[in-house]
């Protein structure tokens, strides 16, 4: 490629156009700002890449989109689960569980993964990092905690799962858990994704003689020479561009694509934008995918997603729903139907278990009979004691928690005026409700949804769910005659695939040859196929490509 054809293709979209020339000779005069490493994003993956970098002896530009007095990732809005396998475990069966998990191949299944090599080097990554997590975590601030759980993996039928000394800590400051927000508050309040924010936060202003944040300020694209070595970033700050030298190489982690709707259409299944929703930041728009492809980047996995079904109200956010974290699905006295009032799945397998990440795919499933997506959105059908007893949304994190959606009153009675829950004094009479509701279109059959309860009930009388197999710890008749519905839409926290990297996490181009200079981690690249893991991944591979650009020669 010619270096004029090379500006032409980095720089001639619309909506990329930088009037920058592809650096080739004596760039340092061209630069506004110069480091040795620019990380694009503060989230997990970049705060652990900026630390890391700056640990060995490199001086870093962290770029970010938002501003940080308000700054909400999706880091910072989870519920804080970092997986931390016991250091005297047993490393041959970790080996063997991460091996499972970032390819979904296990005996002698087919892999999602489909590259071994590539899956199996991330594996020894994290085989080397995750026993030392909370270590590294505490020695950013030794006063954070961590709640620690030991028992099998999630992914239970993986080799290793049981025989790994796994164990994952849930976050925290406090010596236990709030059931308020505390974003933005004390540190020593903060608990879940704040709390690992907080510690991430110390350890990058202990190093601010090494890390610079530049804040307000969206990357826009990446600056490569003449070799087609990135060695640089441009980016938006007060309406004018800067341009950011790179001496040792770019970091992208700036998150997945949840609230690109383009971007949604190309990779998503089914009614892609209609259909699906998410709980984490509204930040989170695809741009380090758009730079990637535009300096030759190949892509892996782009469809895959942390998702389930969730509930998504009617707030919106670039013409998408903001999904809220999602209480209560599966709990005895509920169950779930689709668009036409039929049990479509056994409700445990939508939160938790191994199927917690994969629901999606069962949400967008086309009806080949009719050529219908009839499970979007769902509906939770469940009884008054459920609506009465807990708040149906999680208000500590997510949406709800960082002040995207005002749920209102924790007894959901904001939420039952907003019409965002149905409520009816018989079966019938909601499934007519639902049957008006815009999303629903008039596809509920108030007769259907009826023989459903019917059935449902006398399954839970019996313990016994004959159709789908639920949990039977979870079958509970639904008791009263007043009845509650709320939509679930596919969705959750995050896209996982994007940038195709090798198990270093270099970016690769369509031949599989690194691009020099350029890394990414986080939700960006993640090759979890089946986990979801997001935090322990963005803080491994973080690591990583922080320590690979800092030590580069």
């Amino acid at each position: 490629m010619t270096s004029m054809s090379r500006r032409s293709f980095l720089f001639g979209s619309t909506a990329m156009a930088c009037s920058l020339p592809a650096f080739a000779s004596d760039p340092e005069k061209k630069f506004d700002e110069s480091a040795d490493v620019v990380v694009v994003g503060l989230g997990g993956a970049g705060a652990a890449a900026a630390i890391t970098a700056a640990d060995h002896k490199a001086s870093v530009i962290i770029l970010e989109k938002q501003p940080l007095a308000t700054l909400r990732s999706n880091t910072r809005m989870s519920g804080g689960w970092v997986h931390c396998p016991d250091k005297d475990g047993n490393k041959e069966e970790l080996r063997k569980y991460f091996r499972a998990l970032f390819s979904a191949k296990y005996d002698d299944k087919p892999s999602v993964g489909e590259e071994d090599d590539i899956s199996n080097g991330m594996a020894e990554y994290w085989v080397e990092y995750t026993p030392n997590l909370m270590d590294w975590l505490k020695s950013l601030d030794p006063e954070l905690k961590g709640q620690k759980f030991s028992g099998p993996a999630q992914y239970v039928n993986f080799p290793g799962a049981k025989t790994s000394s796994y164990a994952s800590y849930h976050l925290m400051y406090p010596a236990r858990m709030g059931k308020t927000s505390s974003y933005n508050g004390p540190k020593t309040e903060a608990t879940e994704g704040e709390a690992l924010w907080r510690a991430l936060e110390k350890g990058i202003q202990d190093r601010s003689g090494l890390i610079k944040i530049i804040d307000n300020a969206p990357a826009v694209a990446l600056i490569l020479n003449e070799d087609g070595h990135v060695v640089g970033v441009v980016a938006k700050k007060g309406g004018k561009d800067i341009r950011i030298q790179a001496k040792k190489g770019v970091i992208l982690a700036s998150g997945g694509y949840e609230y690109s709707a383009e971007m949604r259409k190309a990779f998503l299944p089914g009614p892609s934008v209609g259909g699906f929703a998410f709980y984490g930041t509204p930040y989170n728009e695809g741009e380090g995918i758009r730079m990637g492809i535009k300096a030759g980047a190949a892509l892996s996995k782009v469809s895959t997603c942390a998702a389930r079904m969730i509930w998504a109200p009617p707030v919106y956010h670039n013409g998408m729903r903001l999904g809220v974290t999602t209480v209560g699905v599966g709990a005895p006295g509920s169950f779930v139907v689709n668009a036409l009032g039929d049990r479509f799945i056994a409700e445990n397998k939508i939160m938790g278990g191994i199927t917690n990440n994969s629901v999606y795919e069962k949400a967008a499933e086309q009806n080949l009979d009719t050529m219908t997506y009839d499970n979007m959105p769902a509906w939770q059908i469940f009884e008054e004691e459920i609506f009465k007893s807990r708040p149906l949304a999680n208000l500590t994190r997510s949406t709800v928690g960082y002040g995207f959606v005002d749920y209102g009153a924790v007894d959901n009675s904001d939420a039952l005026k907003k019409g965002w829950v149905l409520k009816a004094d018989s079966i019938e009479e909601l499934a007519k409700k639902i049957a008006e509701t815009s999303v629903n279109k008039g596809r509920m059959n108030p007769q259907k949804l009826t023989e459903t309860l019917k059935r449902f009930n006398e399954m839970s009388t019996a313990g016994k769910d004959e159709d789908f197999g639920r949990n039977p710890k979870s079958l509970k008749p639904l008791e009263g005659t007043v009845f509650y519905a709320i939509p679930l839409f596919a969705g959750g926290s995050n896209t996982k695939g994007g940038l195709k990297t090798n198990a270093e996490h270099q970016v690769l181009d369509w031949d599989g040859k690194p691009i020099k200079g350029l890394y990414a981690a986080g939700e960006i690249a993640c090759g979890l196929n089946r986990g979801g893991a997001m935090l322990t991944d963005a803080l491994v591979f973080g690591q990583v490509t922080g320590k690979a650009a800092a030590t580069k020669k």
